[in-house]
């Protein structure tokens, strides 16, 4: 009898020391699970357009775990108002987007602290698409036609104009300068304009799906403009330089992977983040993604060039987009963040 209490004992004892480690271990996880999201600075991307695999470094950054290596919860965020993005980042209701440059110089014009810190395209992404049967192979070819840009305003613009000053024309020189919105495809295959200023990657691309033949004159092979970059804000760099700083990081890791294996990065793009791409769409969509592969190659990776923003103010002043050049035009750019 005495033996069977004891063994009941030992029994309630351990059953107790087991309950107690439960306890302990289920707290453990608990406080383990509270405090990983408070170790993650969460950070809201800002991407113009919609999701397209032209982001896929972004994709692959964030799905190889380079943004949380960072300590940062990555939110992507897109929208085709661009302005808007960018009025939201000059007021710290955002802390980062990628955004074409000159949008850089115009909002800094509007005391917008905004700050470039990192090259995102190095070649100008915009050109000129054309039929064929135009003839337009270089930029003194434009005299006379029809060009369809989305308005005056915007990179597209932006390169067009540098493309005449190049060729010694200007907008009075063309056959008539027409607002076509975002829809250079269409209005080239129903002849509404002879020519488009339009971005490389994709819309010749497109624009041969559809109808016809194109040449394409790359703003970047006759002027050098400052292309599309990661943008942050004066605030956010004095506040937290270490995140500034991670974000470069991480997006140039995911730059690197696509351009050694863009095929593995196609498909983790289209699987989690562009997932309502049609499956006839794939082959194109894989050509728009090599197609991209020419803009981010570089041999200084996220590097700006101090020339190519003198000459872009240059362009935005002979617009009128610019009413007067900006005291510090250095002050919109910083490189400091970018890995040695």
């Amino acid at each position: 009898m005495r033996h069977s209490r004891v063994r009941n004992r030992v029994t309630v004892l351990a059953l107790i020391a087991l309950i107690v480690i439960g306890l302990l271990i289920g707290t453990y996880v608990l406080t383990q699970e509270d405090e990983t999201p408070a170790e993650q600075t969460h950070v809201t991307l800002f991407l113009s357009y919609v999701p397209s695999v032209q982001f896929a470094p972004i994709y692959i950054a964030k799905e190889r775990g380079y943004f949380a290596d960072e300590g940062i919860d990555l939110e992507i965020e897109n929208s085709f108002n661009e302005a808007d993005g960018v009025q939201r980042l000059g007021s710290n209701d955002l802390q980062f987007g990628i955004f074409s440059g000159e949008q850089v110089v115009l909002g800094r014009a509007q005391n917008l602290p905004l700050v470039y810190i990192m090259e995102w395209y190095h070649r100008f992404p915009v050109g000129i698409v054309s039929p064929v049967e135009q003839g337009i192979t270089e930029p003194a070819d434009l005299a006379g036609h029809i060009v369809g840009v989305p308005g005056p305003f915007g990179a597209n613009y932006l390169g067009l104009r540098a493309l005449l000053a190049d060729a010694d024309l200007t907008e009075a020189d063309l056959g008539e300068l027409r607002s076509i919105g975002f829809a250079a495809p269409e209005a080239i295959c129903e002849g509404q304009v002879e020519a488009a200023a339009v971005y490389i990657a994709n819309e010749p691309l497109t624009i041969e799906q559809q109808c016809t033949e194109v040449n394409v004159i790359e703003v970047s092979d006759y002027t050098n403009l400052v292309a599309n970059g990661l943008v942050t804000n004066e605030t956010t760099i004095s506040d937290n330089p270490d995140l500034v700083r991670g974000m470069v990081r991480a997006i140039l890791h995911g730059v690197a992977d696509t351009l050694a294996d863009p095929d593995a990065v196609f498909e983790v793009s289209v699987e989690k983040y562009v997932t309502d791409l049609p499956e006839d769409q794939y082959d194109t969509q894989r050509q728009v993604l090599q197609n991209s592969l020419a803009l981010w190659q570089s041999d200084q990776p996220g590097a700006t060039d101090p020339e190519a923003w003198n000459h872009m103010q240059t362009i935005l002043l002979d617009t009128g987009l610019l009413s007067a050049p900006l005291d510090d035009l250095s002050a919109g750019y910083n490189m400091s963040f970018l890995p040695d």
